[in-house]
């Protein structure tokens, strides 16, 4: 018994020890399965957590886009001369620099049609900037005092005391500034922010859509109408009905 039980020892150690080897080899691949496991998870953990700050910066940004055009809209409603709900609506498409529509203005038909039909008609000005290579930012000059709620008087002074085709540099801006009452540092301001360089593209787009040429370019609720005073008033009787 004791030389079957020295055998049976001699015999079970090296079995041990091979059992032993065989469970530290498996071992040691479970963990390295886990191992490899979790750092799989950790870089799609990664890659989610990237996509995810993508897509919050994106909607950040669109946001940003967005709250970027209304307030641009906020400035840019029509520029009118008269009530917004008359019946009888003129529409000038027109060019700060354009020699035509300076005649227009200076020959004072507007003044003569509103003394006549008073607040049955309203004037809208609406930007057709393609005469000169300095006309795009006039027009961008002229929002700026818009927002200041000095178009017209920013739009009087160029045709009144300019001289025809103008350049625009920053002395020139600084002086009808100065004359007609702008803030002048929030006018700067916005002139360097370009945030009318859009609104005056789509400004050109929209007016050769409605078919306009040329400028001064006069509709009347609709109805192209040549610019003379005796035509002008003729529609405005028509569409009345006088």
């Amino acid at each position: 018994m004791r030389v079957v039980s020295l055998v049976t020892h001699h015999v079970s150690r090296p079995f041990e020890k091979v059992m032993n080897k065989h469970s530290s080899r498996k071992e040691k691949k479970q963990a390295a399965r886990a191992q490899a496991s979790r750092q799989k998870m950790m870089r799609f953990g990664g890659l989610a957590v990237i996509i995810l700050m993508v897509i919050i910066g994106l909607i950040g940004w669109g946001n940003m886009d967005e709250s970027a055009a209304g307030e641009t809209a906020v400035h840019t409603a029509p520029l009118l001369d008269g009530p917004a709900d008359a019946p009888i609506k003129v529409v000038e498409y027109a060019d700060l620099t354009c020699s035509s529509c300076r005649q227009w203005h200076n020959t004072g038909i507007k003044e003569q049609l509103r003394a006549d039909f008073g607040n049955q008609i309203s004037f809208e000005y609406r930007h057709f900037p393609v005469i000169t290579a300095a006309s795009p930012r006039w027009a961008e000059a002229a929002q700026c005092a818009a927002e200041q709620e000095l178009f017209w008087p920013f739009h009087d002074y160029i045709y009144e005391n300019l001289e025809p085709y103008p350049t625009v540099n920053d002395a020139r801006l600084q002086e009808i500034a100065a004359a007609i009452g702008l803030e002048s540092e929030s006018f700067e301001s916005c002139l360097a922010s370009g945030r009318y360089d859009k609104f005056v593209v789509d400004a050109i787009q929209r007016a050769q859509r409605d078919g306009v040429r040329g400028t001064p370019t006069f509709l009347i609720n609709g109805q192209p109408v040549f610019p003379s005073y005796e035509a002008m008033a003729a529609t405005i009787n028509n569409l009345s009905g006088n």
